[in-house]
């Protein structure tokens, strides 16, 4: 039997059957006992009614030669009294198996449906359709059992969504360079354009945008799958901040962007690794320049907040908070919650000129979090937005490699 349904039913009416049978073995002895009991008394000398409690159960019960001698005396009306006994035993002994079979059925109906329902749902969300849901009916366990199996669903088909978007993002962000790079090759082959010294430039800069974009994807699965190393070292922030804005600077001036540094005297020393922590920066910092406009401003700070209330692995370590500030156009409040995804942009015509590959803010927070610490942004449209990140301070830290470890969670947008 490899029925739920079958098994269930089966087990309900087993169980009904050897109570119904044992009740009624029980009440056909007993008032059998007892009648004979008092039949013995009324036909005795005086013929007085038993004493209470003298039947099966106050311990006369009577053996086999007396029943029989008993039964062999008993006149038409007595015996018409016993088999009527009976006969009402029976009816009520089948009345009461087919109430149970009635009962069984529906029972075991109303456990196996929704398991059937979860069957077909799992092997059609197998084959490929991620849009079965099971209807829920009760608040038991099999209710649950539905609920999580919707939730599991959903989050199956959202995994699914963001997994085709990102497999289209890669392939948009891969097919610009490489179709540039082709068709200049083949310009250069063709003898359309002459194989100078600018045109390799021009072939050799789309491959460094490539191998910049395949080693920012490794470097971020890496991170979200916690297998990225850290070489974490005191480290001075405030000198690591003015080494990333020196190398921006020369883009500052040429887009005619003012580039101010906030860095307070006596910053204690970072825990972090030096390269990473570089990298975080040299990303807001480009993504700002990117988004500021002729005459804008970018403002790099840093500022000691003192013990970290964050339900981190250091959250009783000190931590500093640096932050990229810009007088861009902004970015409005609902979409302030997706600026950290992979491959977002504002810019919904994905023009890499304007919005870069998408990824930079996204190993901003992966990195970051992988210090223990947290990425946030604010943002007011038309006024600029700023990007805020903790990192922490060098008390009371190890400084060994470790393994990244991401932060439980984000601090939310404010």
């Amino acid at each position: 039997m490899r029925s739920m349904f079958v098994k269930l039913t089966l087990a309900f009416v087993a169980v009904a059957l050897v109570a119904v049978g044992l009740v009624a073995y029980l009440a056909n002895t007993t008032t059998t006992n007892e009648f004979g009991t008092y039949y013995q008394h009324m036909s005795a000398p005086g013929g007085n009614p038993p004493a209470q409690g003298r039947g099966m159960m106050g311990g006369g019960m009577m053996n086999g030669p007396a029943m029989r001698s008993m039964m062999e005396n008993l006149g038409a009306p007595e015996r018409d009294f016993l088999d009527s006994v009976n006969r009402s035993m029976w009816i009520a002994g089948s009345s009461a198996v087919v109430l149970a079979l009635l009962l069984s059925l529906a029972l075991a109906r109303q456990m196996s449906q929704p398991l059937r329902r979860l069957t077909f749902a799992a092997k059609s969300i197998a084959s490929g359709d991620l849009s079965q849901r099971v209807r829920v009916n009760s608040r038991d366990e099999l209710g649950e059992l539905g609920n999580a199996f919707n939730s599991m669903a959903e989050s199956l088909a959202r995994n699914e969504q963001v997994r085709r978007n990102m497999v289209a993002d890669i392939a948009h962000e891969l097919r610009t360079p490489l179709t540039i790079v082709q068709g200049n090759l083949e310009a250069i082959l063709d003898g359309i354009v002459p194989a100078t010294k600018e045109n390799v430039a021009s072939i050799h800069e789309e491959t460094t945008v490539l191998a910049r974009l395949i080693t920012d994807l490794r470097e971020l699965s890496l991170a979200e799958a916690g297998q990225l190393k850290l070489q974490r070292a005191p480290t001075d922030v405030a000198e690591l901040v003015r080494k990333v804005v020196a190398r921006n600077q020369a883009e500052a001036i040429e887009k005619g962007i003012d580039l101010d540094l906030d860095l307070p005297e006596g910053l204690p020393l970072a825990d972090v690794d030096e390269q990473r922590v570089s990298q975080v920066v040299n990303n807001l910092l480009s993504n700002a320049l990117r988004h500021t406009g002729s005459g804008g401003r970018v403002s790099v700070a840093a500022r000691n907040d003192g013990v970290s209330a964050l339900d981190t692995p250091a959250k009783d370590v000190p931590f500093l908070t640096l932050s990229v500030a810009d007088t861009g156009s902004g970015i409005p409040a609902e979409e302030l919650p997706y600026v950290f995804d992979r491959f977002y942009r504002l810019d919904k015509s994905r023009a890499r000129a304007s919005g870069g590959s998408g990824i930079g803010l996204a190993i901003v927070k992966q990195l970051v979090e992988a210090h223990g610490g947290n990425a946030w942004a604010e943002s007011e449209v038309g006024a600029g937005s700023t990007f805020y990140f903790t990192v922490p301070a060098a008390t009371g830290f190890h400084h060994e490699d470790t393994e990244t470890r991401r932060g439980k969670t984000s601090m939310p947008l404010r």
